[in-house]
């Protein structure tokens, strides 16, 4: 094998490990809501945005329509988000004042889990860590589009 080959595939490993191991941290906190991370971008983005149509979740999270549509159904019988506006197709989402708390709660978690993960970071570090994802991310799409 090449060098450059393991590098790749080490590197693949490593954010697959990464990936797991926030979604295990997601996990364990929202199963008390009876919730996954399935749900949970939903829910941050919607604090974060406070209304949101629909599309504009399918375009921020990069997901088709099909697992929003579930998602945010799962999260409106739940009782965490709620349509606004008038209409069966024409309203927003956001969050019930029950998916506020949960949001909030959620983003102290994660806020602090990931303090904790970049402590050995300097602010450059997480700087230039930032710039290689972007730069990684526009990789992946680019080759998804060959």
């Amino acid at each position: 094998m090449k060098e450059n080959e393991f590098f790749e595939i080490e590197m693949l490993r490593l954010m697959q490990n990464v990936s797991k191991i926030i979604t295990k941290v997601e996990d364990e906190f929202l199963k008390k809501f009876h919730l996954t991370h399935f749900h949970a971008r939903y829910i941050a983005n919607l604090f974060r945005y406070k209304r949101l149509k629909m599309k504009d979740l399918n375009n921020l999270l990069c997901v088709d329509k099909a697992n929003t549509t579930r998602a945010v159904r799962d999260l409106i019988n739940k009782g965490f988000v709620e349509k606004v506006g008038v209409g069966e197709r024409k309203f927003d989402l956001q969050l019930s004042e029950n998916g506020e708390k949960v949001a909030k709660e959620f983003k102290k978690k994660l806020d602090t889990h990931l303090e904790e993960s970049f402590k050995k970071f300097t602010t450059e570090e997480k700087k230039t860590l930032f710039r290689l994802m972007n730069k990684l991310s526009e990789g992946v799409a680019d080759a998804g589009n060959i």
